[in-house]
Formats: structure tokens, C-alpha cells, sequence
């Protein structure tokens, strides 16, 4: 019997290259899964290896005309009963619709299947969710017996951990000139203020308002409103020009919060608009984008890569509390880099802001689960 080893990523590309050189008439004898390559055993590559065989003897009867000729002569089978073929149709829907998911979960070892299903739940994206699903395995392959739930909650905030390392990080400590930008809609003039009161109440700043929300009074009205609470100056810039000015007016100051305009960033030239306004102070700028937690991924998305042409420094997401899903947070961060400085989860001035770390979001996937 010739029998010959092959490796490819997956089982249908194996199988390509076993038919290409035994045939069709080749049977697998044994196949499995390995991994290759790596640093320090993390991103390791995932390989089909398969052990194939033919019998010479069934090769060089396949390759004799005379009998390959018998053999197409020979009577057809019945056709197959329709409840049979039905019940194969639906094997077949079935064995495709698994192929086209990009995560099987439940082919993982049960002690891996809960966390696997919270980050499900919580929105995690199929890319990272794969990738810690095979971290896991192999975390669990070296472990085996002593893997406890604990252990692989463990596993996984390390390794998202990991992940989101690249993400950009600020020292909001010695920003002078604090820029919020964001959609209408959430919540960048209530941030400042939160921010605002926290420089003033806890750090006794010396703090001054810059708004260029001229779209709407009511923002005008909203932030003078807090101006006054807070007892700061405020100012409105409708130019790059009074922009300038009311920073000269104001270097006395430690910090100044700016407020620009909420308008449907989605739509590029409102981008193009805003950045033309903006007078940033090299080495004494901050830029945050302020999105809120509660809307779709696909149309925040489409707001971030609309500012790709303004340097944003961090995230901060709103409206926290009005979801239960982290995980587009985490995904966000991922896929562009940036990193979070800080959430809120409510109304409340200054109380419902909390400074936040890549950590502690990873962490909050795993809230109210029983191993918390």
C-alpha cells in the first residue's frame, strides 16, 4: 500500500492535493490538527495534516482501458427514495452552513465553551473571538486536567490584553487645549462638563469653555450654563480667527475645553468643515472622539474612518449604561488602534464619568458571569 503524508490549512485544500497525486481511489487514514510557527506560542498557524494511502493494485486496474470500460458498463443503482434524499439535502445544508461559520464554538473542550459564548454575547468580533478561541486550545492542550473556568477567564483577558497593546494611550495631565469632537447626538457638551468639574473640584484647575457649536443655541445656552455653575470664562469661536483669539485671551489658564459642532460626521465635508476650524497647539493638544457605546458598530465605524484625516488621541464612549454589550468598544479599539480614556454611564455632573483602561473594559465582559 503507498501511503503519503499531507499538510495544508484546511481539510478541502488537503484533500486537493491528496486527489491531485493517489487519485480518486485514495482513502485517509488519519488526520489531525497541528500548529506551526508562533512567538511565544501565541498566534500560532493552524494546519489539517492527513495520512492517505491507495493500493497499488486499485491504481493500475483504474489506468487499464478494458477495464475501465467494464466497469462504466456495469447496471446503475436504483434511484434513492425521496424521504432518503430529502434527508441527505438537509445533511448537506447543514455541513455547509458550518463551514461558512467563522467560529464553530462547540467544537472546543466544554471547559472553554462558557467564556467563548460571553464573548459571543458580548459582541466580540469573529477575528479576535477566533484568535482567543485557538489561544485558548492551546492554553488547554498544554493543561488539559488542571484548565479550571477560572483559569481561561484568566487566559482571556491576558490574551485580549495582548491584542489591544498597540492601542494608543494620552496624558491628559499636561494637555492644555482638550478638543471634543463626535456625532450629534452623544453627549460631547455633558462630557465636557463632567471633565470640566473634575479638573476643577478635584485637581483645582484654573478652567475655561471654547464652543464652536454655532449650529445649535441650545448648545451654546447648555455649555454657558455649566460655564456659570463652574464659574470659568466662556467663549464662542464662529472662525479659525476667534479661535485664536480667545486661546490669547485665555493662556492664563490651565486647561480649555473645546466643543465643537455635533453634526453627521458620516458625511465627510462636515469632517473637512470642522478640521478647518480647528487651531491645534502642537505638543499641547488633546483630541478626543466621543461616540456613544449604544450604537451600531458599521455606522461608528464609518464616523472613524472619516476622521482619519484629524489625529484622534483617544476615545470616549457614552451612554455606556444604555447598553449591555462591551464588546464593540474592544472592537473599535482593535481595528483602529486607538485607545479609551474614558466612559460614562449617565446624566450626572461630574459623577458619571470614570477614567477607564484597556483592562478594566476587557474586564467588564465578564460582568454579572458567575466567576466575576
Amino acid at each position: 500500500m503507498k501511503m503519503k503524508k499531507y499538510m495544508a490549512s484546511s481539510m478541502p485544500e488537503v484533500m486537493k492535493k491528496v486527489r491531485a497525486e493517489l487519485g480518486p481511489q485514495a482513502v485517509i487514514l488519519q488526520s489531525k490538527t497541528v500548529y506551526t510557527g508562533g512567538v511565544f506560542g501565541l498566534f500560532k498557524k493552524k494546519n489539517i495534516e492527513v495520512v492517505a494511502a491507495i493500493d497499488p493494485y486499485i491504481e493500475a486496474v483504474e489506468k487499464t482501458p478494458d477495464v475501465k470500460s467494464a466497469l462504466a458498463s456495469i447496471q446503475q443503482p436504483p434511484p434513492l427514495p425521496a424521504d432518503f434524499k430529502k434527508e441527505m439535502l438537509e445533511m448537506k445544508q447543514m455541513i455547509r452552513q458550518l463551514k461558512e461559520s467563522k467560529q464553530a464554538d462547540f467544537l472546543y473542550p466544554d471547559v472553554l465553551q462558557p467564556v467563548l459564548e460571553q464573548l459571543k454575547r458580548q459582541g466580540l468580533s469573529d477575528e479576535l473571538r477566533q484568535m482567543a478561541a485557538e489561544y485558548l486550545l492551546t492554553k488547554w492542550q498544554e493543561e488539559r486536567s488542571e484548565t479550571t473556568s477560572v483559569k481561561v477567564r484568566k487566559w482571556t483577558i491576558e490574551f485580549l490584553t495582548e491584542c489591544l497593546s498597540p492601542c494608543r494611550t494620552v496624558n491628559e495631565e499636561t494637555a492644555k487645549y482638550i478638543y471634543l469632537l463626535g456625532p450629534t447626538g452623544v453627549g460631547k457638551t455633558t462630557t465636557i462638563a463632567k471633565l470640566a468639574s473634575q479638573k476643577v473640584l478635584d485637581e483645582e484647575k484654573k478652567v475655561a469653555f471654547v464652543t464652536t457649536d454655532t449650529y445649535r443655541i441650545a448648545a451654546i445656552e447648555q455649555l454657558k450654563t455649566y460655564a456659570s455653575l463652574l464659574n470659568v470664562p466662556f467663549k464662542v469661536a464662529y472662525s479659525r480667527s476667534d479661535m485664536e483669539e480667545a486661546f490669547h485671551s485665555l493662556t492664563k489658564y490651565d486647561v480649555i475645553f473645546i466643543d465643537t459642532a455635533g453634526r453627521n460626521y458620516r458625511e465627510k465635508k462636515y469632517v473637512d468643515d470642522l478640521q478647518n476650524l480647528m487651531s491645534k497647539k502642537k505638543g499641547e493638544s488633546l483630541t478626543y472622539l466621543v461616540l456613544s457605546a449604544a450604537s451600531k458598530q458599521e455606522d461608528l465605524e464609518e464616523v472613524i474612518h472619516n476622521f482619519t484625516t484629524v489625529q484622534v488621541d483617544g476615545f470616549i464612549f457614552t451612554k455606556v449604561d444604555e447598553t449591555k454589550t462591551k464588546g464593540t468598544i474592544l472592537n473599535l479599539m482593535y481595528n483602529y488602534k486607538v485607545g479609551t480614556t474614558f466612559i460614562t454611564n449617565g446624566q450626572n455632573v461630574p459623577d458619571d464619568l470614570q477614567k477607564t483602561t484597556t483592562i478594566s473594559i476587557i474586564q467588564s465582559l465578564f460582568e454579572g458571569t458567575c466567576d466575576e
